[in-house]
């Protein structure tokens, strides 16, 4: 089994850097926590990862973690507590294999009722998919990925998964790794074999017509239809470059943007959403990466709307809106601070295309 060690950089009484070295935690002291650490942290499993569900019932038994990447596709996660072994592989790929035979609705629904447990979310999966997402649910037509997460692997399990990989099979290895220093403790991360990547498309389907009716009747039994016209408007003309998806219960607007990979893909900016809860009612909804591009605006935006909510789980910003002189006034300032938005987006896509 690969061995991983870590040294501290320290400096001597003549500014010298030095090495110490970091003592290996014991896996029976960090092997309860991982799962708990990752759920809180999921990050550390891979940037913009959204877990959706956590010891998720399934026909194998119980499906350590599920997400969803920022591409939409759906990634499940078998976790060790300590060292992986090769019946891991065997797990999580029959719990792959069982979410894989789940139609859309059936799946949709087999996720929605099993989330909200275990310090993860409660959500509706499809209205967030489809929201996340601007409608485009062609990710799921894709077989779930499926990653290992343990304390180390043995040799056995790596070549296997590298193999399975090599010959197509979406399947990475993830080990963490502790040390301790003093009262610190330090975790590495170790991808050993990564996950595929696969170029991403955006199709327009039937469900963009459904979707559009579904939104139209929300918006008349609410009393919200002048309302929602208004703001998508205002937001239509503005924001020239996106995207735009009717989903259920709202629309989402999305600039196209590259991975890391260099691959092009959709990112929802903003939301317009409807809700029973709320008559005569329409909510903006601010995604983080909107309010990156454009912080100076929505600094003064926050000092002046009091309305103007951050939902901390995700660093958004959402204001509720009816027909008044808070929504006239905040559409005079929406025109400004769209404007600001794409000018940021804009400046982003120049500045990665020059890296």
């Amino acid at each position: 089994m690969i061995k991983v060690k870590l040294w501290s950089l320290n400096k001597d009484d003549q500014n010298q850097l030095y090495p110490v070295h970091l003592d290996e935690v014991r896996e029976t002291e960090t092997e309860k926590q991982l799962e708990d650490i990752l759920v809180r942290n999921p990050d550390l499993l891979m940037p913009g990862l959204k877990l959706i569900g956590r010891q998720t019932t399934t026909d194998g038994g119980p499906l350590d973690l599920i997400g969803v990447d920022e591409d939409g596709n759906l990634i499940i996660f078998e976790l060790k507590r300590g060292t992986l072994a090769r019946d891991a592989i065997a797990q999580v790929i029959d719990y792959a294999s069982f979410l894989d035979e789940l139609d859309k609705e059936t799946l949709f629904k087999h996720i929605s009722d099993r989330s909200g447990y275990n310090e993860v979310e409660k959500i509706d999966f499809e209205n967030w998919y489809q929201e996340q997402f601007s409608g485009n649910m062609d990710a799921l037509d894709n077989p779930p990925k499926m990653v290992l997460v343990g304390l180390g692997a043995d040799d056995r399990t790596r070549r296997m998964v590298s193999f399975l990989s090599k010959n197509g099979v979406d399947i990475s290895l993830i080990t963490f790794h502790a040390f301790k220093k003093d009262e610190q403790i330090f975790l590495a991360k170790q991808v050993e074999v990564e996950l595929q990547e696969k170029e991403a498309t955006q199709k327009h389907t039937y469900t963009k017509k459904s979707n559009e009716e579904s939104l139209k009747r929300l918006a008349e039994r609410i009393h919200a239809t002048e309302i929602l016209e208004k703001l998508t408007n205002i937001i239509r003309k503005e924001m020239g470059s996106a995207y735009e998806w009717p989903g259920k219960t709202g629309r989402s607007f999305a600039y196209v943007e590259k991975t890391d990979e260099g691959r092009p893909t959709y990112r929802v900016y903003l939301s317009i959403y409807l809700s029973e809860n709320h008559p005569n009612s329409v909510q903006l909804y601010f995604q983080p990466r909107a309010i990156d591009a454009a912080k100076e605006a929505f600094d003064k935006l926050k000092n002046n709307y009091k309305e103007l909510t951050l939902d901390p789980r995700y660093d958004s910003l959402h204001i509720w809106l009816k027909k008044g002189e808070l929504l006239e006034r905040f559409c005079e300032d929406l025109k400004d601070l769209i404007k600001q938005i794409e000018t940021g987006w804009k400046n982003k896509q120049m500045q990665s295309e020059a890296e």
